[in-house]
C-alpha cells in the first residue's frame, strides 16, 4: 500500500552495485543535522530501497534512501488511510477499551471453532463427507456444504489467528499460562561498560568491519546505533542480499565504547519460549516464505466466506419460514 502511494520513495534512481550502510548513515546524517540517527536497514525483497530512522525531540522521520547513489529520495508520510486501518486492526478504533473487546473476540472466536468441530462432524463413516461439496445438489445444501467444508479446511488456521492475537491484547496472563507450563527466559539485552577513562569509540566503518569477522560473507541488513551510554552497536546479518522478507538474522552486539563483541543471550531452550518466539510471525504470516504468505492469504479469506455462507444459511432457514408463515 505504501509503495502504492508513494512509489517515487521505492524507486531506485538506476542499477549499479548496492551502496554500503556506512555511506547510507552519512549520507543520512548530512540530510537531517541536528537529528539523531537511530540506524539502516538494507534493500529485502519487498522493499528495494534503503530505509532509516531518525528523531528530533518528539518527531519521527522514516527515511528512504536511493540504494545506489545514497541519495535521499524522501520521508515517508504517516498517511490517514494506513493508519487508520491499523488502528481498526488492533484496537477497533476504540483506544485499550477496543483493543481488550477484540481479545474478548478472540475467546468468541476459539469457542465458534470448539462448537463448529461438534457440529461439524458426520460419523466415522462419512467424515470424508465433511471435506467436500456436491455442487450438483440443492443450492441450499450448496451453501451449507460449503460452510462446513470451508470451516473444517480452515479451522486450525482461524484458531491460531485467534490464540496469538490473545497473546498481543493480554501478553502478561498469556505469558503466565505459557510459562505455567514451559519456564520462560527472561532474555536481557547486553549493555555497552561503563569506561574507565576517556576512550575514543570506533567509527561507524570500524564498528561494521569488526561485526563483519564474525559472519565472514554475510551481507549487512541493519546496522543499529547505539541509544544512551550503555546501548550497544548492533550490527544484524542476513544469508543474502537483497534480506529476505521475514527472515532470520544474526545479531552482533559491539561495545560502543571499544568495540568488542558483547555475549548474548543463549538460544532460546524451553518449549515455552519457542511458542512465545512464534507468536508474531505465526499471525503476521510469515513463515514458509512465499508460500507460507501465499497460504496464510488465502486463508485469511475463509472468515469472510464462513461469514457469507452462514449468514445465507440462516436467513433461509430463519427468516424466510417466519415470512411465509
Amino acid at each position: 500500500m505504501q509503495r502504492a502511494l508513494h512509489p517515487q520513495l521505492f524507486t531506485p534512481g538506476g542499477g549499479g552495485p548496492l551502496a554500503d550502510p556506512v555511506a547510507v548513515l552519512e549520507s543520512v546524517r548530512r540530510a537531517y543535522p541536528g537529528h539523531s540517527l537511530s540506524g539502516v536497514d538494507a534493500p529485502t525483497t519487498l522493499r528495494p530501497t534503503y530505509l532509516a530512522y531518525v528523531t528530533q525531540d518528539r518527531e519521527f522521520k522514516t527515511v528512504l534512501i536511493d540504494p545506489v547513489s545514497t541519495a535521499v529520495l524522501g520521508e515517508l508520510p504517516e498517511h490517514p488511510a494506513i493508519r487508520t486501518l491499523q488502528q481498526l486492526h488492533y484496537n477497533l478504533l476504540g483506544g485499550r477499551t477496543g483493543r481488550t473487546v477484540n481479545g474478548v473476540g478472540a475467546v468468541a472466536i476459539l469457542v465458534l471453532c470448539a462448537s463448529g468441530l461438534v457440529i461439524w462432524w458426520p460419523g466415522r463413516r462419512r467424515w470424508r463427507s465433511g471435506f467436500t461439496v456436491d455442487l450438483s445438489r440443492d443450492k441450499r445444501r450448496v451453501i451449507w456444504e460449503l460452510h462446513r467444508a470451508a470451516g473444517i479446511w480452515s479451522v486450525a488456521f482461524i484458531a491460531l489467528t485467534a490464540i496469538t492475537g490473545l497473546s498481543f491484547v493480554f501478553p502478561s496472563a498469556f505469558r503466565g499460562v505459557v510459562g505455567w507450563v514451559s519456564p520462560i527466559t527472561v532474555a536481557r539485552a547486553p549493555q555497552s561498560g561503563i569506561p574507565t577513562e576517556t576512550v575514543t569509540p570506533p567509527s561507524w566503518p570500524q564498528m561494521i568491519d569488526r561485526a563483519r569477522t564474525h559472519v565472514e560473507g554475510k551481507p549487512v541488513a541493519r546496522v543499529v546505533l547505539p541509544f544512551g551510554d550503555r546501548g550497544t552497536f548492533l550490527v544484524m546479518f542476513a544469508e543474502s542480499s537483497p534480506t529476505p522478507a521475514g527472515s532470520a538474522l544474526t545479531s552482533i552486539h559491539l561495545d560502543r565504547h571499544t568495540g568488542e563483541r558483547l555475549a548474548t543471550a543463549a538460544a532460546t531452550q524451553s518449549w515455552g519460549d519457542a511458542v512465545m518466539a512464534r507468536m508474531m510471525p505465526l499471525h503476521v504470516g510469515s513463515v514458509g516464505g512465499q508460500a507460507g504468505r501465499v497460504a496464510w492469504f488465502v486463508l485469511g479469506l475463509s472468515p469472510a466466506v464462513l461469514f457469507i455462507t452462514g449468514l445465507i444459511t440462516w436467513w433461509w432457514r430463519r427468516v424466510v419460514p417466519s415470512r411465509l408463515s
